[in-house]
């Protein structure tokens, strides 16, 4: 017992040691601590200082949190995923600056090209845009078709004897026929094929070659065997295709997948037991929809797909740029025929380039008119150029005292009268007569300055202005007179007496045009005229306001209602109650929201004029008014800190300053202690 007390007592006297060291440390700081407190109160730091000194404390704080335990971390990690999201508040300054922006990155992506984009390989498209119809079943039968195993051949007798027969020829190319034998088919055209089976049926049924054939017969084709034709070279599935018996080299290439683009449409050979049995131009059919020369193919034919022979570029005001495959010694006007021919905006003079890597590049470049196209041989790797057109302006332009001012075009010889005639003012004498005709100006272009010249006509008559010769791009002015002048005028709708377009000079306030309409409807709003210039809203206070040509006004009728916007916790529309309060009208919309800046209320009059809210007055609300309650900016009030907010904001810092320094003593400390 005594020893259990002798240690307690040890244990007790070793810890008010420890206490009575950390307060005797905390005692020689705590003075340095005020006397910072109270140095910050006299002379705030700077905004980077602070921040530089709460960097330094949340290094601090993430180096205790390293230490902490693996369960405490891992609940701090909970209960942040789990916490609801605060709702950040952007200022109409940050919106305003991403949209300008996000307006200039259009604005250049405009110019930017798409590298991705490149010139089609004409002809090649052929073998895949095609519908999913079968083309070849409604082939007809070719008369060269020999048939073969594989063929189903139906055999019709009608007449004074019928008999209907489906068969199919076996391997060794016969078919057996109840009464007749067996029919060698195989090898023989459907032609050959039915006289031949004519005479063997005629040995049966004798009126089939009577000088009166009372029995006739007649043989067709059912399901045709497929050929195998093997497809080899630059083909996009090369090997052995199953195809229709009718299909030619074209047909059988789209049902083998179509030539790769680089091979050739040009030269497509056919290899048939061993030996070429011709070539076929796929660009033949493209471009001029021949097809005499095309083969069809049998089983065991092959396909080779050479490499292309060229591959010419053609840009430019074409109608159908893309890369070309030429052959040897085709000209460039045939080229020209392939594309289509040029626009009606392309120039006489092209461009070719040379990229063939061999062509010294002093050379490498040929500027070729229409004349040298028959004769110029394209080669591999040219790019051939067709360039537009330079658009030059021809035209006269007139305005003023005319009836029809504008652009007109010129032409060579062209006069001041026949520019007068064509804005038919000489149809109007009177309008004519009016023009103050000894002061009409051309300004016309000055070839060896920047500034136009400036002629003044003097036109007593209609022969003067035909002896004046216009030139190309020549400005005509007519001064204007008064009394052609358009009527100023406003429109204004709504609840008055009579709506409509009313004229105004610069005299012209609104009480007047307001006594011109008849004056305000039983229903028209008090203080509800709406002036709007250049569709933004004038806001006016009194009715001796001046209004201008193009002003638009609007009455608006009683509406018993107020409207509120922004943070409140209802927005929406208020009934209207004659007397009540700013504040009033704020809590029957649920009052404030938690982002609300109560001191940021601006209340809109119908009459267009804003009054904010103040610290010593808060403006009246009339009926139609919006009442708009502003959010906190993420900096604060956009009306500054209060006293108490400023006060909270130099105690934080305060705060954190003072435990940045207590958490860097601490660690020190332990550190040495260690």
């Amino acid at each position: 017992m005594i020893n259990n007390n002798m240690s307690s007592n040890q244990q007790l006297k070793e810890s008010c040691n420890l206490i009575q060291s950390k307060y005797s440390r905390l005692r020689r700081v705590l003075p340095f601590i005020f006397y910072l407190l109270s140095f910050i109160l006299l002379h705030p730091q700077s905004f980077q200082e602070l921040q530089k000194l709460q960097s330094e404390y949340k290094k601090v704080l993430e180096k205790q949190a390293l230490q902490k335990p693996a369960d405490i971390s891992d609940a701090e990690k909970t209960a942040q995923s789990t916490a609801l999201p605060d709702k950040l508040i952007y200022s109409r300054k940050d919106v305003e600056s991403l949209l300008a922006n996000t307006e200039k990155l259009l604005e250049q992506l405009k110019y930017l090209k798409d590298s991705t984009k490149t010139m089609p390989y004409i002809g090649y498209d052929i073998f895949t845009k095609r519908d999913t119809i079968p083309f070849w079943q409604n082939i007809p039968i070719p008369k060269e078709y020999i048939l073969g195993p594989g063929d189903e051949v139906i055999i019709s007798l009608w007449g004074e004897t019928e008999s209907y027969n489906t068969k199919v020829i076996n391997r060794d190319g016969q078919v057996f026929i109840e009464n007749i034998g067996l029919l060698q088919l195989g090898g023989k055209t459907l032609t050959k094929a039915n006289s031949y089976v004519l005479s063997k049926y005629s040995k049966v049924y004798s009126t089939l070659i009577s000088k009166t054939p009372k029995s006739f017969i007649d043989i067709t084709l059912g399901e045709l065997k497929s050929v195998n034709v093997h497809f080899v070279g630059f083909v996009n599935i090369p090997g052995v295709h199953m195809i229709h018996p009718f299909s030619n080299v074209f047909t059988g290439l789209i049902q083998a997948g179509g030539v790769d683009i680089m091979g050739s449409l040009r030269d497509i050979q056919v290899f048939r037991s061993g030996k070429s049995i011709g070539s076929v131009d796929l660009y033949n059919y493209l471009f001029a929809g021949n097809i005499n020369n095309d083969i069809r193919l049998q089983d065991q034919d092959i396909i080779f797909i050479p490499p292309r022979q060229s591959t010419i570029a053609l840009t430019g005001r074409t109608k159908k740029p893309g890369y070309y495959e030429l052959k040897q010694k085709e000209s460039v006007e045939y080229l020209f025929q392939l594309s289509g021919g040029t626009d009606a905006k392309s120039a006489h003079t092209y461009f070719v380039y040379r990229n063939n890597g061999l062509t010294p590049k002093s050379s490498a470049g040929f500027l070729l008119d229409e004349s040298e196209l028959k004769t110029f041989s394209a080669i591999d790797g040219d790019s051939i150029h067709i360039p537009h057109y330079p658009d030059i302006p021809i035209f006269v332009k007139i305005d003023g005292q005319i009836k029809n001012p504008g652009t007109y075009p010129f032409e060579m010889g062209m006069n001041l009268y026949d520019l007068l005639k064509a804005t038919m003012v000489m149809e109007d004498g009177e309008y004519f007569q009016t023009l103050d005709r000894t002061s009409i100006k051309v300004f016309r272009k000055n070839p060896n300055n920047i500034n136009p010249i400036s002629i003044l006509v003097n036109i007593t008559d209609l022969d003067d202005a035909k002896a004046f010769q216009l030139q190309n791009n020549d400005h005509i002015t007519i001064p204007n007179l008064k009394l052609f002048q358009p009527i100023e005028s406003i429109h204004i709708t709504g609840e008055i007496n009579s709506p409509g377009i009313y004229p105004v000079n610069n005299m012209t306030t609104l009480s007047m045009v307001l006594r011109e309409a008849g004056g305000l409807t039983e229903n028209a709003l008090n203080q509800g005229i709406q002036i709007f210039r250049d569709s933004l809203q004038i806001a006016w206070k009194k009715q001796d306001f001046n209004l201008q040509d193009g002003d638009s006004l609007h009455v608006m009728k009683e509406m018993k209602v107020i409207k509120i916007m922004g943070e409140v916790n209802q927005p929406g529309y208020v009934a209207f109650q004659k007397g009540v309060s700013l504040k009033s009208y704020i809590k029957r919309a649920g009052g404030y929201s938690a982002f609300a800046d109560p001191r940021d209320v601006v209340v809109i009059h119908p009459n267009g004029t804003a009054i904010p809210k103040s610290k010593w007055s808060t403006p009246k609300v009339m009926d139609g008014s919006t009442i708009i309650v502003y959010p906190r900016a993420l900096t604060g009030s956009s009306r500054g800190p209060s006293g108490w907010e400023a006060f909270t904001m130099v105690s934080t810092q305060t705060a954190n300053i003072a435990t940045t320094l207590l958490t860097l003593m601490l660690l020190a400390n332990q550190s040495s202690g260690q």
